[in-house]
């Protein structure tokens, strides 16, 4: 494995001899297939855009110069490079534009167009993050608890002179404001879903995409997450608001104050400006809200009683955390919650269940499959609420099929769209 890690590097500079600024060695290339070339180097198009262009395998002296043009051509297809190489001991092979046949070469040739520019592939930025994430947490390992511990992260998100990503290899890429914005909240979801860290932001990214629809009419004044990790419902709702005309002001706390560092750190790149705090929601002030958005966590007992708004006491954290989110909710407003399915059933919240049937707009109650939810197989319920005169209430318990039926235009989404905006007529 050394030997190997040693040829690479001598091939890296190589690279870079010759004008490549970026070159990555065995890159995860996430959401392509999970590829991994030997070596990839990105240099500038004819659009002054940095994009892949170069790929290296390299072989063992007995292999031939041939074996590698399946992979060659599966990182053409994949990444769209342009210059494709082998090494087999130190002897270069380049292929030729068919990626038929290789010829020997005293070694790579300088990228066509040079090599600065900004990456503007949202797909490509998010790999190179999760490349890094991924390599910081396997170093850390054993030494770190990534369960709690997002200071790795928060390092990697901080902001820099110019836009950009530090590679694992120690090269700095600059990627358009936009494209990082994009890449960095889409790479942490990956990363979160894969159970690495905390787990109150491993809810799968589908679920913040979807309650970002669902408040889609309802934006345009004051969105809060009381409980917001690191800012997952907060993201999506954001990259809703800012197709729209108008002014939103988004609020986010959390009890985690390094879930709340890597948050901010996140919000730095975001087109729109966001608020994260941190504190405990459940005792300190929080914003009234037009829109409020969570996914309150549970399974926590409170040592101390918390009294709701109908009046009762509890010391289950995830009721006092609903009755926080809907105190919080001006009139008009709506609220967009993720709990567990047990809130619907649970002898100790009958009461509250009929308090809220009875004072607000329950919009729509839709179960989800186990699995949703930090990867646990705890039954989630996604709720809307509205601060209205209470109405009839769409159900629906989605399957293993929820993707597509959750999916822009599935057909439960657009049900519950038909259902809770019926209020706001067409548009």
């Amino acid at each position: 494995m050394a030997k190997k890690k040693d040829r690479l590097s001598v091939i890296r500079t190589r690279l870079k001899d010759v004008g490549y600024r970026l070159v990555e060695l065995e890159p995860r290339v996430g959401g392509k297939a999970r590829f991994r070339p030997d070596v990839l180097a990105y240099a500038s198009n004819a659009d002054g855009d940095l994009v892949p262009r170069a790929v290296v395998e390299v072989e063992t002296t007995q292999a031939e110069p041939e074996s590698t043009l399946p992979t060659l051509l599966k990182a053409q297809e994949l990444l769209g490079t342009v210059d494709h190489y082998c090494v087999i001991g130190e002897v270069w092979y380049r292929a030729d534009r068919s990626l038929r046949a290789l010829e020997r070469v005293d070694g790579p040739s300088e990228p066509a167009y040079g090599a600065s520019g900004f990456l503007t592939d949202v797909s490509l930025a998010e790999s190179l993050i999760l490349d890094r994430l991924w390599s910081d947490a396997d170093r850390a390992r054993g030494s770190t608890n990534l369960q709690n511990d997002f200071a790795p992260m928060a390092a990697l998100f901080t902001e820099t002179a110019m836009p950009g990503i530090e590679t694992t290899s120690g090269d700095f890429v600059a990627v358009l404001p936009d494209v990082l914005w994009q890449a960095r909240r889409r790479a942490l979801s990956s990363f979160a879903a894969r159970g690495r860290i905390n787990k109150g932001i491993a809810t799968d990214p589908l679920i913040a995409d979807t309650i970002a629809v669902l408040i889609r009419r309802r934006l345009g004044g004051v969105v809060l997450d009381p409980f917001c990790g690191t800012g997952g419902f907060v993201w999506a709702a954001l990259e809703q608001a800012r197709q729209l005309d108008g002014s939103t002001e988004f609020y986010g706390q959390d009890i985690s104050s390094a879930a709340v560092d890597l948050a901010r750190a996140i919000a730095a790149a975001a087109p729109l400006p966001a608020s994260i705090e941190a504190g405990d929601s459940l005792s300190t002030d929080l914003p009234d809200a037009d829109v409020v958005i969570s996914a309150p966590p549970f399974g926590i007992r409170m040592l101390e009683p918390y009294e709701l708004m109908d009046g009762t006491l509890t010391r289950e954290f995830e009721l006092a955390a609903i009755d926080r989110c809907l105190q919080q909710l001006r009139t008009g407003g709506r609220a967009v919650l993720l709990v567990s399915a047990g809130i619907t059933f649970k002898q100790t919240a009958e009461g509250y269940r009929h308090f809220l049937a009875n004072n607000f707009r329950i919009g729509s109650l839709v179960g989800l499959p186990s699995g949703i939810w930090s990867q646990t197989a705890i039954r989630t319920v996604l709720l809307v609420v509205d601060r209205a005169a209470p109405s009839e209430t769409l159900v629906a318990q989605l399957g293993d099929d929820w993707r597509t039926q959750l999916a822009p235009g599935g057909g439960v989404l657009d049900a519950i769209l038909q259902h809770v905006d019926d209020d706001l007529g067409d548009g």
